[in-house]
């Protein structure tokens, strides 16, 4: 059998979930209004709206997004273009990834664990007899050897058989962290089940499995372009989002329909415990460690914020989904996540949020294209951001001394 790769699932699911609210925060009646919106955009370019016949509806829901937003300049935005690039390490890495995800997992029973095999484990660990956060899991998959625990926590493991519980005691290092660094620990462990890791070998006969081509030249030639590809399809949508999020700085947002609040809240939150579930911890655990807060109201309403721009733009410029463009555009972003069929796609993010997704793409494909666009390289992109921190003075360095203090005690 194949092992899922939960963590790829998982932070897919949260990239998506997050991602109508990467944008920036627009203006809300709590944060200020602008009423002056002289020098706002107004016809339509006929070239790029999508009007005609058959036109879906863009607002999410029965209300009318005029009640809501009142642009502000959102053509014309100065955004910077990175110039994708890719490496032979990307190449590498994307083949490593493809042989995980062809690795098959045999289990054994006529033998002890050794180093490389996977085993399905319960575990609890205790420090001066009680249990510490974080060192208790059930059916947790850990491959020996991986250097994924402690190396003496995997080595008391190799040599014990299926159905085996085992208690052994080792000292975290100085460093780990605030909590148990330096300590003595008891583990008690019962190994579930042990499987071989049976990873394929990279060579002609395996890419001719794989794929259409002989030789894993043809191959990594092909993956390269692909990947290239697909880098500049990133890069226009950041492009793009960039523009977004400075038409919505340019907006007055004032309320929000609260039907959509509750829908995208319940979808955030829905989409975090899966996330949890699928790094294995508790649902405030994760908001604490990933999010920062349990509090995700500030999110949502950026999230609703971002949505109510999209749509505003999108009824002024007559951009919408017309007939036919939803399930082309649909299965698109179904096969970029690894689905097979739009149905099972909808069936794990819904309609509503399909259609939001086309709906957001469209406006930020039609900013950049209005937008005055200047093509950097990937190192004067990192100069930018380099020189944003300099710029910033001894406030934003004490900040980041002190987010480094807050990873090391974590």
């Amino acid at each position: 059998m194949k092992r899922k790769n939960y963590l790829l699932a998982a932070a897919v699911i949260v990239s998506l979930a997050v991602f109508a609210g990467c944008g920036g925060k627009g203006k809300d009646s709590a944060g200020g209004t602008k009423t002056d919106t002289e020098g706002s955009t107004g016809e339509a370019d006929a070239d790029k709206a999508g009007t005609g016949e058959g036109t879906q509806a863009v607002e999410s829901g029965d209300y009318s997004v005029d009640d809501y937003v009142t642009l502000g300049d959102y053509k014309g935005m100065e955004v910077e273009y990175i110039i994708p690039e890719v490496l032979d390490d990307d190449v590498e890495m994307y083949i490593q990834g493809e042989l995980e995800e062809n690795t098959e997992y045999k289990e054994i029973t006529d033998r002890p664990a050794q180093e490389g095999d996977l085993v399905n484990i319960d575990f609890t660990g205790k420090i001066d007899g009680k249990e510490f956060d974080g060192g208790s899991a059930e059916e947790y998959e850990l491959v020996l050897g991986s250097g994924e625990f402690l190396e003496d926590f995997e080595k008391n493991l190799v040599g014990k058989n299926a159905g085996e519980t085992v208690t052994f005691q080792t000292t975290f290092p100085e460093d780990y962290d605030e909590e148990v660094g330096g300590k003595e620990a008891e583990f008690t462990v019962t190994i579930h089940s042990i499987s071989e890791v049976i990873t394929p070998e990279y060579n002609d006969d395996y890419v001719a499995s794989v794929s259409e081509y002989k030789t894993t030249a043809e191959y990594e030639a092909k993956m390269k372009e692909e990947l290239l590809a697909s880098e500049k399809e990133n890069a226009l949508q950041e492009a793009g989002q960039s523009a977004l999020a400075q038409a919505m700085e340019n907006a007055t947002v004032n309320g929000y329909p609260q039907d959509l609040y509750d829908t995208i809240y319940s979808e955030t939150e829905e989409n975090y415990k899966l996330f949890a579930e699928f790094m294995g911890m508790e649902y405030e655990d994760f908001l604490a460690e990933y999010v920062g807060t349990d509090d995700l109201s500030d999110e949502v309403l950026e999230q609703v914020n971002e949505i109510l721009v999209v749509e505003a733009i999108a009824k002024k410029e007559g951009l919408g989904l017309k007939d036919g463009d939803y399930e082309s555009g649909a299965m698109k972003l179904a096969e970029a996540e690894g689905y097979d069929s739009l149905e099972s796609y909808e069936e794990d993010y819904g309609k509503d949020y399909v259609q939001r997704q086309l709906l957001h793409n469209q406006v930020t494909d039609f900013l950049y294209q209005s937008a005055k666009v200047t093509e950097v390289t990937q190192d004067e992109a990192g100069e930018g951001e380099e020189l944003e921190l300099e710029d910033g003075g001894l406030e934003d360095e004490e900040g980041l001394e002190d987010d480094a203090e807050g990873e090391a005690e974590g």
